[in-house]
């Protein structure tokens, strides 16, 4: 590292234009490829189920596939999670319930006749397996021996409240669902209640126990994720990270002056862009934790960034302002820092690459992300942070001189 401060000298800001073409075919593709086909979004943006099954012997991805599909799940991909040796697959699928429109009709029907014909029942595919219901003021009078109640009666029914859950449960159960569970919500005057049962899980554990029988073991874990939730997940994430980028272009015009900034944030959508279009050509999902990592890319790029134009501002103050050579000084800044950023990147490459190699089926999506940012961000705070911030400086003394033209101007006529 030394002898690379000292035995060399890369002439950067020489290969800028050819850098920034090259980083605006890049971007303009990446952005194409976020429209069509588009991204690739999990269950946590789009809504779904996660199952992780655990066999006791090795069997293979088609047998599951087609067990998912004689259960009635369509169109699921199956993938080997973790260690070989643990036998474990990732199951997705986008139904979120295995209950039918027949069973909820059936049930709505058994709950009428025992709480009432007032009795509102609501569960659709974004509800997952939860109904909710609100029960009639009849029933909570019902459980006082037919003594009248009226809705101002609010401490009556906080306290009846464990009673009708258990009456729901009651009535539930012997409707056929599977291991039901009950309990107010909201205001005890609206007399709702949230239902939850384990009809999808049920229903892969007995299917997968029916075609495997002892070589299927169990269901590890299930994650179970609505439209709605996933589509307000989304629209959080997409938030999350342009206020992430408002938020650093101010940092950076307060911490330093306002031409740095448009150079970092710059520098910053190019990185998260470009890692965002290599996902959507691998077809890899997009779910949180890639946001997370998309995150952690714009804190790790920034770092880079800013170390660069401090060098670079303290070079300027050690001119005296003078920006006449510019160039020259911000590519001996770069050169200056050229063994810390090598250095730095390459340790945090060390870190991923590691995660990418040992880590799991969930992380490795995130080694992935982190491995391209990593990557694409040591480059952007060469050729487009440090670029960008010459054209800011050059377009900002060249105002002043404009204003001056122009009043000599005017006051010749």
């Amino acid at each position: 590292m030394e002898e690379l401060k000292t035995k060399y000298h890369f002439n950067f800001i020489a290969k800028r234009k050819l850098f920034g073409i090259l980083s605006f075919i890049l971007v303009t593709l990446s952005l194409v490829l976020l429209f069509v086909p588009g991204p690739n979004y999990g269950i946590d943006f789009k809504g779904g189920t996660n199952l992780i099954l655990r066999f006791n012997e090795d069997v293979g991805d088609g047998a599951v596939r087609e067990a998912m599909s004689e259960i009635g799940f369509e169109n699921v991909a199956v993938q080997r999670f973790g260690d070989p040796s643990d036998n474990q697959f990732l199951i997705q699928t986008e139904a979120v319930t295995s209950i039918t429109p027949q069973q909820l009709d059936e049930i709505e029907t058994a709950a009428k006749a025992e709480l009432g014909e007032d009795l509102e029942l609501d569960s659709d595919d974004s509800s997952g397996d939860r109904i909710y219901i609100q029960v009639p003021i009849q029933a909570y009078a019902e459980l006082e021996g037919g003594a009248g109640i009226t809705e101002e009666d609010i401490t009556r029914f906080s306290g009846l409240a464990p009673l009708m859950s258990e009456r729901i449960v009651t009535i539930l159960d012997e409707a056929g669902l599977d291991s039901p569970s009950c309990e107010r919500f909201g205001n005890p005057l609206e007399r709702n209640f949230l239902v939850r049962v384990q009809a999808l899980q049920t229903t892969v554990d007995s299917g997968m126990r029916e075609s495997f029988a002892g070589q299927f073991d169990t269901i590890d874990r299930i994650e179970t994720v609505g439209p709605r939730v996933g589509e307000q997940l989304r629209n959080d994430g997409v938030k999350s990270l342009l206020l992430a980028l408002v938020g650093i272009l101010l940092y950076i015009a307060i911490r330093f002056d306002f031409r740095y900034a448009p150079g970092a944030v710059v520098a910053l959508a190019h990185d998260i862009l470009i890692t965002l279009g290599i996902f959507v050509i691998m077809g890899m999902e997009i779910n949180l934790p890639i946001v997370a990592a998309l995150l952690t890319i714009v804190g790790y790029s920034l770092n880079d960034t800013i170390v660069n134009f401090d060098r670079i501002r303290e070079n300027l103050q050690l001119a005296g302002g003078d920006t006449k050579n510019l160039l020259q000084l911000v590519n001996r800044s770069l050169n200056e820092c050229l063994s810390r950023t090598i250095l730095t990147s390459l340790t945090t490459l060390l870190a991923v690459i590691s995660i990418l190699i040992l880590g799991g089926g969930l992380i490795r999506a995130f080694a992935i992300a982190m491995t391209i940012g990593v990557i694409v961000g040591t480059y952007s705070s060469i050729y487009i942070a440090a670029p960008i911030m010459i054209s800011a400086t050059r377009y900002i003394e060249k105002r002043p001189k404009r204003q001056v033209v122009v009043r000599e101007t005017s006051a010749a006529k």
